[in-house]
């Protein structure tokens, strides 16, 4: 529940692993083919929880908006790089069946 999310450890490596190595990678593919290249365009997979709260999913909906949202502002920023946040829709993973079997519950 999201008013109880005290694990700050647990937040801190989620958002690690989801948000801010995502940026350091794209960080050095930039260094290198910002080099060599004169238009890049950057692909970051997203879901409709980055836009849509849904209940139990605080870290995930979180970290999936601060990932959208650092690609709008990096392609504000630079001209030259496109980038597309591409919401395939559900894709059926353990994820999605514990998501629906907790909103059975």
């Amino acid at each position: 529940e999201t008013s109880r999310m005290e694990n700050v450890d647990e937040l801190r490596q989620y958002y690690d692993l989801n948000v801010f190595k995502v940026i350091s990678l794209n960080t050095q593919y930039l260094k290198i083919f910002e080099e060599i290249e004169d238009r890049i365009i950057i692909i970051n997979i997203t879901s409709l929880c980055a836009l849509k709260p849904m209940g139990g999913m605080a870290y995930y909906c979180s970290g999936k908006a601060a990932r959208e949202m650092y690609f709008k502002v990096l392609a504000e920023e630079k001209k030259h790089i496109k980038v597309l946040n591409y919401s395939p829709g559900p894709v059926e993973t353990s994820m999605i069946e514990y998501v629906l079997e907790e909103a059975v519950n």
